[in-house]
């Protein structure tokens, strides 16, 4: 049996059909959360391991150091907005290979913005959507290091 022009370009299974036939048990949020709103006004705070992810985030930075690991995070969403307001601190996305980052809608006054996260989206993967603001701190978004002894433990 020959298949046409468009069954050919379309994928055969979707990651969604997968995990539905090993009934794969995802985190399903409620729709009307309220978005988590993390601060630092000095010091360093840094997400826990294990943590879930919601629809939005509020991030905000006077002074110190915030970062948003995703590596061990739970997320059943396709797209993630977080708001950023960076004072003369820094915020630091860690996201693992696959996701994607998009900074378009952050505005750096004297501070700066870099995004390391290059490689091409996973299907399924999710999109972090960052807008906002940095007067004088820096905004980053970066993979997990990996040091040659994490990748023979197979940790982080």
């Amino acid at each position: 049996m020959t298949r046409t022009k468009e069954q050919r370009q379309t994928a055969a299974t979707r990651v969604d059909d997968i995990e539905g036939a090993f009934g794969a048990r995802r985190y399903r949020p409620s729709p009307d959360a309220q978005p988590l709103e993390l601060r630092v006004n000095g010091g360093t705070k840094r997400t826990d391991e294990d943590w879930t992810v919601p629809k939005q985030l509020v991030a905000e930075c006077v002074s110190g150091k915030l970062v948003l690991d995703f590596t061990q995070a739970r997320c059943s969403r396709r797209e993630i907005d977080i708001r950023v307001a960076a004072g003369a601190g820094a915020i630091v996305l860690i996201v693992p290979r696959g996701w994607r980052v998009d900074m378009e809608g952050v505005q750096p006054g004297n501070g700066s913005v870099a995004n390391r996260v290059k490689l091409p989206r996973f299907p399924g993967a999710p999109l972090i959507r960052v807008t906002g603001q940095v007067d004088s701190g820096a905004v980053r978004a970066r993979y997990a290091y990996r040091s040659p002894l994490g990748l023979l433990r197979g940790t982080r």
